[in-house]
């Protein structure tokens, strides 16, 4: 049932002000991943949940989802501006994934690895049965594990990066292939580049298309979905609002968030997913504009890492309103419309200052007093969305409005639309969380039932970490009482199971190999294997899958033994320097985007002065206007008293 009471919210405000005098809010990820591409059978796994699905287009990956690509299938998804590719046969579960790291298991099969900028800090990390390899530069990888053994082979194209293992770790270079046969890194041997399979022509192929985007002169690389905006609309400009985009072949009477399905994705909570092939970017970041009689969307300043938002809506509702409202069935109404450009957008869930801003600075041009104000009043529970005059709540159509059964379930939204006249509509309360508890339907979505999925024993078997990841998601099974008791409230952002320590989430199965004594550089060592040839030779996929470790390899192995890799130094110099340039302009790139960002405030701030500057121009102009009002009223005084004594004077 719908519960938008009054003492509700109160009640939320409440809890939300007591806990942030002593707690401090663990932000959300700014950082979300997307599947852009799939073929063949991939399915999908929601983070702690057991069920597997088919994959659905435009939902969200966040922290602790699983994929699996079946036999002859391959899949890319992306996280900022680096893409991941899954080969046939392989399983990824996103262990960790914010705003520093997005960290990947890999139990078996074959990733491919783009990665074009990371920013100070950020690590892109895949793990596995045997290592640990931590990216933190721009380039492309592959990373191949047995399914039998976890053998790993990292290839290198361009960049570089660093494997972990039980006490060692091990540089691998651009320009070579590196396979792996113990956890230990002793037992080894480098490679030169295998030649190009259809897995990696089709990474290929999907990094021409991305670098190749139109919507890039429009929008920040990190924008995830930006590549599906060329196909299905264009790019124009606004006099009002600058580079706008308008989709192309919607219907009649169309608007944002009104062609997809509600689901529930925690920390977040009420999630859009929309069902156009181009919905993802203009769902969760930027703003939509009803401009020139149709629809626009209008993205945030380029150049500065978008943040990601569940949906940049507003919800209608209300006991009042749903009375007004017959549906049947017991149901309420719950209702939603887009917010606009310069309007703050409010999170259904508590979070910091910092983040507060970001959300709303890096997805629009906004005032920064506005967004202080409207934060002041967020964390301290005061706040009212139902006061602020949104802009698109007036436009005719924008409002979406739907049963409740419809929403909780994550059924189709544009067939169970109701219709509402706008005297009805004007009626609903504005506000910033949808005050509906979640289902299990919720979390699993509108997918059907997988017809392939990975064997249990995947998961069975440890992987090396780096970085110990958080741990895992709890069943909604066990986090539905409490999302009872506060409808629409995530249980991660809940400040009563922080206060009382309910941090039961299950440790995941992984060999945490970050704080280790003594570690050795296994290159150094050179403990590897050597060619018959006494030269390094080029990797061959199909005789490395079926080659076995070497007896007395590994964590008993004693003393050293010196091994000369005859590498083919001119190719390998030529991709390290080709690596070089690369990050040389991903550093020039990134030295752009701080200066656009320093150009963006000095033009924030000259805004802000030029509003006040107006503002004090109109309350003087508004002076100027209650003095001559007042100078008009003492004559018209004059005058009268003048009149009076004339007219005294003609009766006498």
């Amino acid at each position: 049932m719908l519960n938008s009471s009054r003492l509700l919210t109160h009640t939320i405000a409440l809890l939300w002000s007591l806990a942030a005098a002593s707690l401090a809010w663990a932000d959300p990820s700014g950082r979300i991943a997307h599947v852009t591409d799939a073929q063949g059978s991939i399915s999908y796994s929601p983070a702690g949940e057991s069920a597997w699905v088919d994959v659905v287009w435009n939902r969200p990956l966040i922290q602790g989802d699983r994929l699996w690509s079946a036999q002859n299938s391959q899949a890319e998804f992306q996280v900022g501006s680096s893409a991941v590719r899954l080969g046939p046969s392989t399983s990824v579960e996103i262990l960790a994934l914010n705003n520093n790291i997005a960290q990947l298991r890999l139990d078996q099969g074959s990733v491919n690895v783009r990665i074009r900028r990371l920013y100070k800090g950020q690590t892109l990390e895949v793990d596995t049965p045997m290592l640990a390899f931590s990216i933190n530069r721009a380039g492309r990888y592959r990373i191949d594990v047995d399914p039998d053994d976890g053998q790993t082979t990292i290839s290198v194209w361009k960049g570089a990066g660093t494997a972990y293992g039980e006490g060692a770790n091990f540089r691998v270079k651009a320009g070579e292939a590196v396979a792996f046969y113990d956890v230990n890194l002793r037992d080894y041997e480098i490679y030169g580049l295998a030649e190009e399979d259809d897995f990696d022509r089709y990474a290929v192929a999907r990094d021409q298309r991305w670098e190749q985007s139109v919507s890039l002169q429009y929008v920040d690389d990190d924008l995830v979905g930006y590549a599906a905006l060329d196909t299905y609309g264009s790019w124009g400009v606004s006099a009002s609002y600058g580079n706008v985009w308008y989709p192309t072949g919607v219907s009649v009477g169309w608007a944002p968030y009104r062609d997809g399905h509600w689901i529930w994705q925690e920390p977040w909570g009420w999630t859009w997913v929309d069902n156009a092939p181009w919905g993802f970017a203009p769902s969760h970041y930027g703003r939509w504009v009803y401009v020139g009689y149709r629809w626009a969307w209008v993205p945030g300043p380029r150049h500065v890492r978008p943040i990601y938002a569940p949906a940049v809506v507003a919800f209608v509702g209300g006991n009042n309103w749903g009375a007004s409202i017959s549906i049947g069935g017991g149901y309420q109404p719950i209702g939603w419309f887009p917010i606009g450009p310069r309007e703050v957008y409010v999170p259904s869930y508590p979070v910091s200052q910092h983040y507060f801003n970001q959300v709303n600075v890096n997805n629009t041009v906004v005032n920064n007093t506005t967004i202080t104000n409207v934060y002041n009043n967020y964390s301290s529970g005061t706040i009212n969305v139902n006061q602020v005059n949104y802009a698109n709540r007036n436009v005719e159509s924008a409002v979406t409005v739907v049963p409740s059964n419809v929403f909780v379930n994550a059924q189709p939204v544009a067939p169970a639309v109701l219709r509402v006249d706008r005297k009805k509509l004007a009626t609903g309360e504005t506000m910033r969380i949808a005050p509906i508890a979640p289902s299990e339907r919720s979390v699993i979505g509108a997918s059907k039932a997988a017809k392939v999925r990975p064997a249990n024993q995947n998961y069975d078997r440890p992987v090396v970490v780096h970085n110990a990841p958080p741990p895992a998601e709890q069943p909604f099974a066990k986090r539905d009482d409490l999302l009872q008791k506060n409808p629409g409230q995530p249980v991660s952002a809940s400040p009563i199971e922080a206060a009382q320590g309910k941090e039961s989430k299950p440790a995941r199965n992984v060999l945490v190999v970050s704080d280790q004594q003594a570690v050795v550089d296994a290159r150094v060592e050179a403990t590897g294997r050597k060619s018959k040839s006494g030269k390094t030779e080029q990797l061959d996929r199909a005789v490395q899958a079926h080659k076995a470790p070497q007896p007395g390899k590994g964590k008993a192995a004693q003393g050293t033994q010196q091994q000369k890799v005859d590498v083919d130094q001119q190719a390998a110099q030529k991709l390290q320097q080709q690596a070089d340039a690369d990050q040389q302009t991903a550093q020039q790139q990134q030295q752009q985007a701080d200066a656009d960002r320093r150009a963006a405030q000095q033009q924030q701030q000259q805004a802000d002065a030029d509003q006040q500057t107006a503002q004090q121009q109109q309350q003087q102009q508004q002076q100027l206007d209650a003095d001559r009002r007042a100078a008009q009223q003492q004559q018209a005084d004059a005058d009268r008293q003048t009149l009076q004594r004339q007219q005294q004077q003609a009766d006498a």
